[in-house]
């Protein structure tokens, strides 16, 4: 496995990670999202572009 699928994996779990934190938080807040919330959404939203932009480069990289 190359560098970049490494690291776009490392990026999903990452995600999957926050998204499952995100429930946990909700349902501990009665589904009310607070500051922390939004924070890690924010983090996701950087995550998967990071990843979207990994992945689209890989796919330029194929066609050469």
């Amino acid at each position: 496995m190359g560098g970049m699928e490494k690291e776009s994996d490392q990026l999903l779990h990452e995600i999957i990670q926050l998204e499952v934190e995100i429930d946990r938080i909700m349902a501990l807040n009665g589904n009310c999202e607070d500051f922390v919330v939004k924070q890690y959404r924010q983090f996701i939203l950087a995550k998967r572009n990071k990843m979207k932009k990994m992945n689209f480069d890989y796919k330029d990289f194929l066609s050469y």
